[in-house]
C-alpha cells in the first residue's frame, strides 16, 4: 500500500504555524515512505472564505518548500482538489446513503432547532437532535415540502459505542448517543465538513489522516461514515495542539501570525520547518538543528507525545540564525538581496556576498541582515564620541596610515584587507582604541560593530578609501 497523506486547509484566512505543523508532518511521512502528499482546499464554507486566501496558502507552502504531489495547481489522478468542484461526488454519496436508509431528510428549521437546543440546555441536558424527522412518513414529508421547506440530510446513528484507534492515543471509544443523528448535507445542498472530508479521503485513497487533536470530536462521526460507505478506515494520527505564547492554541480567530509574516521578516524557511518538526517530538540523536533530509529520516509518528506543545519564538529565531549561517555565502546573498532592495539599497552581487560572509554570524533573520548591512553602507556624519575620535591629535596620522596601507592592497579579499589593516596599525603612531576608533569612525560613524577589517572588506575598496579621504579632508588634512 502506497502511503498517501493530505493537507486540507480551508481558505478562510492565513496559514498559521499550528496549521503548518500538520502540513510538515504529512509531508515528512509521505517523503519518508516514498508516498504522495495531496493538497485539498476545503472551500465549501463560502460565508467565511477570504478572497485570495487560497493563493496565499499556496504561496506559503511554496516558500516553506513543501513540494506537493497533487493539488489544485499541480493536478493529479484524484482531482479536482477543491471541494467546491466536487459537489456531484457528494450528491452521489448522499444518494447511496439515502437508498440504503442510512440517511434521511430532516425538515426542521434553524429556528426550531435553536429553540429545542435552548430547552435542552435549560433542562440541564446536553443538546442533541431529538430524531423527530427520523421516521417521517411520505405524506408528512410531502406536506412539509409543500410549505417550501428544503430538508437537510441527516445520518442515521444507531446506539452503541463507536471505536477507533489513534496512532498517538491508542484505542478510543465514544458513545454515539453523545452526538446523535448529525447533518451531512445542508438544505442548500452543500455537504457538511464531516461528510465531505470522508467522501474525499475515500475517493483520494488517503491512507493516513494526520491532523490536530482538535479534530478528535469529529472522528466518531467520520468513522460511521467510512463504514456506511463501505470503506476501510485510514490511520488516524491526532497530533497535539500548538500553543501560542499566551498558552492558548494558535488560531486565526486569536490573531495567530500568518506563515507569510515569517517569510516577510526574513526567517529561514528551513528553520520554520525545523522548529515545527520538533514540537511534541525530539530527534533520537538529541540534535536540534536539522536539515530537511534528517527531518524526513528521523521524524517518527511513534515518537510523538500526546501533550500540547508551545511555540517558542526565541528558539525559532535562534534556529533561523543557525540555518542562515549554514548557507553558502552566494546563496545567502541571493536571499539577502530582496531585503536590502526593500531598504532602498542598490548593492552589487559582490557587496551582498561580502555582507553575507561577514554578517552571517550576527543575523537571525534576513531583515536583521539587511539592517546590519545598511548600517555599514549608509552612515550619517560622525557625531558624539565618533566625532571626538576623529578630532584626536593622532587621528590624521592614523587615517593616513590606514589609507596608504589599504591603497597598497593588491586584491580586496578578506585576508588581504586584514593584512593591510595590520600594516596600518604597525605604521600608525597610535595603538589600541587610539588607532581603531578614528578608522572605525571614518568608515561607519560609530565606535562599535563588526571586526574592523571585515567592515572594510564589506564596504569594498572604493567606499573604504573614499571614506578615509573624506574624513581627512574634513580634518583639513592633505591625504595625497
Amino acid at each position: 500500500m502506497r502511503v498517501r497523506t493530505r493537507f486540507a486547509p480551508s481558505p478562510t484566512g492565513e496559514l498559521h504555524l499550528g496549521n503548518v505543523r500538520t502540513a510538515v508532518l504529512n509531508w515528512a511521512l509521505a517523503r519518508r515512505h516514498g508516498g504522495a502528499l495531496v493538497l485539498r482546499f476545503e472551500d465549501t464554507d463560502v460565508e467565511r472564505e477570504v478572497p485570495g486566501a487560497a493563493e496565499r496558502i499556496l504561496e506559503g507552502l511554496d516558500w516553506l518548500g513543501l513540494d506537493l504531489d497533487e493539488g489544485p495547481r499541480r493536478g493529479g489522478a484524484f482531482g479536482p482538489y477543491r471541494q467546491s468542484e466536487r459537489m456531484e461526488r457528494y450528491r452521489e454519496a448522499a444518494d447511496l446513503l439515502l437508498e440504503a436508509e442510512l440517511a434521511y431528510p430532516c425538515f426542521c428549521t434553524d429556528e426550531e432547532l435553536e429553540a429545542r437546543r435552548r430547552e435542552e440546555l435549560e433542562a440541564g441536558r446536553p443538546p442533541r437532535y431529538d430524531g423527530r424527522c427520523r421516521d417521517l412518513d411520505a405524506g408528512r414529508a410531502e406536506a412539509l415540502r409543500g410549505e417550501g421547506r428544503e430538508p437537510a440530510l441527516r445520518f442515521r446513528t444507531e446506539p452503541g459505542e463507536v471505536r477507533f484507534r489513534d496512532r498517538i492515543r491508542g484505542e478510543i471509544g465514544i458513545d454515539a448517543a453523545e452526538f446523535g443523528d448529525f447533518v451531512i448535507v445542508r438544505p442548500d445542498g452543500r455537504p457538511t465538513y464531516n461528510f465531505a472530508v470522508v467522501v474525499d479521503d475515500v475517493a483520494m485513497e488517503i491512507t493516513h489522516v494526520i491532523r490536530g487533536a482538535g479534530h478528535l470530536p469529529n472522528t466518531p462521526k467520520q468513522v460511521l461514515l467510512y463504514r456506511a460507505l463501505g470503506a476501510g478506515l485510514p490511520e488516524f494520527v491526532h497530533v497535539p495542539l500548538v500553543l501560542g505564547p499566551d498558552g492558548h492554541p494558535l488560531s486565526k480567530r486569536r490573531g495567530a501570525r500568518g506563515l507569510l509574516e515569517y517569510r516577510d521578516e526574513g526567517y529561514h524557511p528551513d528553520a520554520v520547518l525545523n522548529h515545527l518538526s520538533l514540537l511534541s517530538w525530539s530527534s533520537p540523536t538529541g540534535a536540534e538543528v536539522l536539515d530537511r533530509g534528517r527531518i524526513v529520516e528521523e521524524v517518527d509518528l511513534d515518537r510523538l507525545g500526546a501533550s500540547d506543545a508551545a511555540l517558542d519564538p526565541e528558539k525559532l529565531r535562534w534556529l533561523s540564525g543557525e540555518h542562515l549561517r549554514r548557507e553558502p555565502a552566494e546563496r545567502l546573498a541571493a536571499r539577502l538581496g530582496p531585503f536590502t532592495a526593500g531598504r532602498g539599497l542598490a548593492l552589487s552581487e559582490r557587496d551582498l556576498v561580502a555582507g553575507a560572509e561577514v554578517l552571517a554570524e550576527r543575523m537571525r533573520t534576513l531583515r536583521e541582515g539587511a539592517d546590519l548591512l545598511a548600517g555599514l553602507v549608509v552612515v550619517p556624519a560622525p557625531s558624539g564620541k565618533a566625532a571626538e575620535a576623529l578630532e584626536a591629535p593622532e587621528a590624521p596620522a592614523v587615517l593616513r596610515a590606514a589609507l596608504e596601507a589599504w591603497r597598497a592592497v593588491p586584491a580586496w579579499g578578506r585576508e588581504e584587507v586584514r593584512a593591510g589593516l595590520k600594516e596600518a596599525r604597525q605604521a600608525s603612531p597610535a595603538s589600541g582604541a587610539g588607532f581603531y576608533h578614528p578608522v572605525r569612525a571614518a568608515l561607519t560613524s560609530a565606535l562599535e560593530g563588526p571586526d574592523l577589517a571585515d567592515v572594510a572588506y564589506v564596504l569594498g575598496r572604493d567606499r573604504t578609501l573614499g571614506r578615509l579621504e573624506r574624513a581627512l579632508e574634513g580634518l583639513g588634512t592633505d591625504d595625497t
